[in-house]
């Protein structure tokens, strides 16, 4: 499953990541661990300057999830070329090729779960201007 993944500064984004071998079309190349923070959490780890890396584990209750390995640092695509499944029971996150990713190409995400879906809550909630890249 190893890609070797790796982090690259890119223009207008900062860190990206990426990979030195292809990745073929719905291949898992990363299932990293989560670290889950209770509600009563909630106030402080949005607070704080970690609150770019969350992500929502159950929106309702107001849990986050930090995840380890590269899978707080993938950066937003409208048209992502990977996605993520959130597996709750085992508190991991998947992420997986949605198309044919060549060695050198950024892995990018949609931080809405669904590729060509607008995301601008989470922009707008940082005060960053959305745009596509």
């Amino acid at each position: 499953m190893s890609k070797q993944l790796y982090i690259k500064n890119v223009s207008g984004k900062g860190r990206g990541v990426f990979c030195k071998q292809g990745i073929a079309k719905d291949e898992v190349f990363e299932t990293a661990p989560l670290i889950v923070l209770p509600a009563a959490d909630y106030n402080t780890a949005t607070a704080s300057a970690l609150t770019d890396y969350f992500f929502n584990f159950n929106k309702e209750e107001k849990m986050l999830a930090l995840v380890l390995g590269f899978g707080s640092l993938y950066n937003h695509a409208l048209h992502s070329n990977a996605a993520y499944t959130l597996n709750y029971e085992n508190k991991t996150m998947e992420y997986y090729a949605l198309k044919d990713i060549n060695a050198g190409t950024e892995i990018c995400i949609n931080y809405s779960g669904e590729s060509g879906q607008e995301y601008k809550e989470w922009f707008e909630s940082r005060n960053i201007v959305f745009k596509e890249i």
